[in-house]
């Protein structure tokens, strides 16, 4: 990037995003920002009028625009083409996505390769005996949208479902990738992009694309055209991410083995939710880990344990500000804050498995019974050690399955002087972003958003799960 290039330096996002200033964007690993560019693309495609994300300044809508260089894509942010020019982030036009298409297709959108491709598969998937109707590159009359739309390839299987094989030959563009999700997603039918190679570095339309199947790519090339024959079906070679940058060894699917019924998307493995669910597991088992020995170690004092040191060690080289906290936490309290922060786990903990359960585990405390948890929060956000940390633990309350016990009103009651009496931990406090680490799904806004949109937000942090919860009954 030119040091002299404008650039959005902050980006404001729908809660509970919130904030996410361009180093924190360019700092993400590529599957967090590849999803948040096809959620503002599908937004922008949805309701122009609501924009996903907004320029700090101005408060106009924002993309992410992706730059290549010699070490990759890098993620940054840009106006849409209708933005106030007087803003001081604007960074000049951007090329309409019009354009952009008619200078790259230069008026002939279909090549030779492309046209016997769309013919092959068309031909593969007819001889499959559920097919009841094929048509290549045909207009399909739409059953919810105004307009339709020209698939390369347009499949009905009956029992199996009615498909859009898009055979993508050149780079498409991300509105263009986001529209036809919206369309085809409405529509019910499923979108499968079919390439004819992966190319290494991939462009990064075929991200945006790979984004979309939740990390899942699907090649037609002679290897699967040769198994397609054989099987007398449409047969795909399947790549899925491998968490590291690459791809599994690739593997020959059917189209009845894809997952269809997840919204937008076909895919067969979930590779960005399971990838996106273990890294919030992952750090959360160390501090488990040390919370079961200390707890054997020393079990009247167990957040005392050094058991708890290693864990501490990473959460200060991760958590900027953290380090100074201590520091300024012994002046002002006399107190550690690892053994503070090693309590504070056990309650997040308590009520983040009792939500899970259906009923109250506590690792901190000795309360018992149906009222466990109230009780367990009710004792510690009265006593001055966790005054301070009460809208955290609300926020964190508030996330979860266990969200009716802030009707109580003897919690309700305790909170308010809580916040009333001491000066609160916000989201910007080393100490919020610590637990925003181990507890990913409910303090971190733009994770918590992620598996929200996947789907794949776990039950125990859903104040309205999906999967039924036992109720947890809690004494007024």
């Amino acid at each position: 990037m030119s040091r002299h290039q404008r650039t959005i330096l902050i980006a404001d996002f729908e809660l509970p995003r919130g904030a996410v200033p361009i180093e924190q964007l360019m700092d993400m690993p590529r599957a967090g920002w590849d999803h948040l560019r096809s959620q503002i693309n599908v937004r922008r495609r949805e309701d122009r009028s609501k924009p996903l994300a907004r320029c700090r300044i101005c408060e106009g809508g924002v993309f992410i625009r992706v730059q290549a260089t010699r070490d990759g894509h890098i993620p940054m942010y840009a106006h849409y083409p209708e933005a106030d020019r007087q803003c001081p982030w604007y960074e000049g036009n951007n090329l309409r996505p019009d354009d952009a298409r008619a200078a790259q297709y230069q008026g002939h959108q279909e090549s030779a390769l492309h046209r016997r491709l769309c013919s092959t598969i068309e031909q593969l998937v007819k001889a499959d005996p559920r097919c009841t109707h094929t048509a290549v590159n045909t207009y399909l009359r739409p059953e919810i949208h105004k307009r339709g739309r020209w698939p390369d390839v347009y499949a009905d299987l009956s029992d199996l479902g009615r498909f859009a094989l898009e055979v993508q030959l050149s780079k498409p563009f991300a509105p263009e990738i986001a529209a036809r999700h919206v369309h085809y997603d409405a529509e019910g039918v499923a979108l499968v992009w079919i390439f004819n190679s992966l190319e290494d570095p991939m462009p990064q339309g075929f991200h945006d694309v790979v984004a979309m199947q939740r990390g899942n790519a699907f090649v037609f090339d002679d290897e699967a055209e040769a198994a397609s024959i054989e099987r007398g079906t449409l047969v795909l070679k399947c790549f899925l991410e491998d968490g590291l940058g690459g791809w599994r060894e690739p593997r020959m699917i059917g189209l009845d083995e894809l997952q269809t019924g997840a919204g937008r998307s076909a895919f067969v493995e979930d590779c960005r939710s399971e990838a996106l669910k273990l890294r919030c597991k992952q750090h959360r088992l160390r501090w488990w880990d040390a919370m079961k020995k200390a707890g054997k170690e020393r079990p009247n004092s167990p957040e005392y344990s050094e058991h708890h040191e290693d864990g501490w060690a990473d959460m200060k080289a991760a958590v900027p500000g953290l380090w100074q906290w201590e520091r300024d936490f012994w002046t002002e309290r006399s107190h550690r804050a690892r053994a503070h922060t090693a309590v504070l786990y056990a309650i997040l903990c308590s009520i983040a498995h009792s939500a899970e359960a259906g009923r109250p585990i506590l690792h901190v405390t000795k309360f018992s019974g149906d009222s466990a948890v109230l009780s367990m929060l009710n004792s510690k956000l009265s006593g001055a050690d966790f005054k301070h940390c009460a809208n955290l633990i609300e926020t964190f309350v508030r996330a979860t399955a266990l969200s009716d016990l802030l009707e109580k009103p003897s919690l309700r009651r305790i909170i308010a002087e809580a916040q009333a009496t001491d000066a609160q931990v916000k989201e910007d406090h080393p100490l919020w972003r610590a637990m925003a680490r181990l507890f990913p799904e409910v303090l971190d806004g733009l994770v918590r958003a992620e598996l929200d949109d996947l789907g794949q937000l776990p039950c125990w942090a859903s104040p309205n799960p999906k999967e039924p919860i036992a109720d947890l009954a809690a004494a007024k």
